[in-house]
C-alpha cells in the first residue's frame, strides 16, 4: 500500500508536469497574419535599401536589418510571436534607416559634384570677364 508521502510526490509530479506543459503553450503562440505582414514589410524595406545602394553607403544598419530578419525567422520557427514581431519591426526600421542614409549620401555626392561643376564654370568665366 502506497504511503501518503508517495501520493504527495505523485501529485507534485503531475502538478509540475502540467505547469510545464501549460508554460510551453503560453510561449508558443502561432504567428498571426498581421505579424506575417510586419515580416513582409521588413523584407520589402531591406530590398528597397539594397536598391538604394545601402550596401555601399549604409552597410551597418543594413546588416543589422538583415540580422534581425534572421532573428525573426528563427522566432517564427519557435512560434515565439512576441520576438517574431519585435525582430520584424526592428528589421524594417533599420532597413528604412539604411535606405534613408544611402539616399542622403547619394544626394550629398550629387551636391558636391554640382558645386565642383559650378566652381569650374566660375573659374572658366573669370578670364572672359577680364577680356571684353
Amino acid at each position: 500500500m502506497p504511503s501518503r508521502k508517495d501520493d504527495s510526490f505523485f501529485c507534485l509530479l503531475i502538478l509540475v508536469s502540467l505547469l510545464l506543459s501549460f508554460g510551453g503553450m503560453v510561449e508558443a503562440q502561432s504567428i498571426s497574419p498581421d505579424q506575417e505582414q510586419d515580416f513582409d514589410y521588413a523584407k520589402a524595406a531591406i530590398t528597397a535599401a539594397q536598391t538604394a545602394q545601402a550596401e555601399k553607403y549604409a552597410p551597418d544598419p543594413l546588416g543589422q536589418a538583415q540580422s534581425l530578419l534572421v532573428t525573426a525567422e528563427n522566432a517564427r520557427s519557435l512560434k515565439d510571436s512576441v520576438k517574431f514581431t519585435q525582430a520584424s519591426r526592428l528589421a524594417r526600421a533599420y532597413a528604412e534607416l539604411a535606405r534613408a542614409m544611402a539616399e542622403l549620401k547619394i544626394e550629398e555626392e550629387k551636391l558636391a559634384a554640382s558645386q565642383q561643376d559650378l566652381q569650374r564654370a566660375k573659374s572658366e568665366m573669370e578670364p572672359l570677364k577680364k577680356n571684353p
